[in-house]
């Protein structure tokens, strides 16, 4: 049976996914921080990339699905939290790798509930916080620290506490909005290029600020649509 080479294209992206990953904890462990938390970025721009060349060149495939779950618990679990450990979990002895090992449990278990609940069509909202955003915030925070020093010596355990509601967040019914079907029009196209323009100028602080207020943004509807409920049964 001949089978299309193009069906590898996708896969290779995963793989190089999966190659930074492992890199990135290899930078953690040598204390690299700065140079393990743009691996993971570059991670998550190859993970981005393998679903829509899949689609683009119609060569998805159950086997492309499985591999990028398990790509994402190296690349967005295991990285990350061997960052966070290395970084400033092993200061705060068992409760830095209860964190650490929470983020990677908690993820995996997001990425196991988004593989059920997506078998047959993708979500307009994800339910929970998906793991690379998870990720990136958390590498965003770290990056943050390393460049203005917000977490001193005495308030590091502030960074395992949001870490910690990272991991929450995950395996939480919070709905937090799929930007896949996003409809592209003039106004859409104007508000990206301004915030790419913003970016640009600050990457770290525009990116940090922009994926905090998601979080917040998942965090208040829910509180929303709860005090609504309430509302209505009285």
């Amino acid at each position: 049976m001949n089978i299309n080479p193009l069906y590898a294209l996708p896969n290779l992206f995963t793989a190089g996914s999966i190659f930074l990953g492992i890199m990135s904890i290899m930078f953690s462990s040598n204390a690299m921080f700065e140079w393990s938390c743009w691996l993971i970025i570059s991670s998550m721009v190859l993970d981005g990339l393998d679903g829509r060349v899949a689609r683009l060149t119609h060569t998805t495939s159950k086997f492309g699905v499985e591999f990028d779950s398990l790509a994402d618990i190296v690349s967005f679990g295991v990285a990350p939290a061997m960052l966070l450990y290395f970084y400033i979990g092993g200061e705060y002895s068992r409760f830095g790798v209860v964190v650490s090992a929470l983020f990677v449990i908690f993820g995996a278990i997001r990425l196991a509930r988004f593989n059920i609940a997506t078998n047959e069509s993708e979500p307009n909202s994800f339910i929970g916080l998906p793991i690379p955003s998870a990720a990136i915030l958390m590498v965003l925070w770290i990056l943050l620290d390393i460049k203005y020093n917000i977490f001193d010596a005495d308030y590091g355990y502030w960074l395992l506490v949001g870490a910690f509601v990272l991991s929450i967040l995950m395996v939480s019914n919070i709905r937090y909005p799929s930007f896949k079907k996003i409809k592209w029009n003039l106004k859409t196209f104007v508000i990206l290029l301004i915030l790419l323009s913003i970016a640009y100028l600050r990457p770290i602080e525009v990116l940090g600020t922009l994926m905090s207020l998601y979080i917040i943004y998942g965090i208040l509807r829910w509180f929303f649509l709860i005090i609504k409920m309430l509302l209505k049964t009285k």
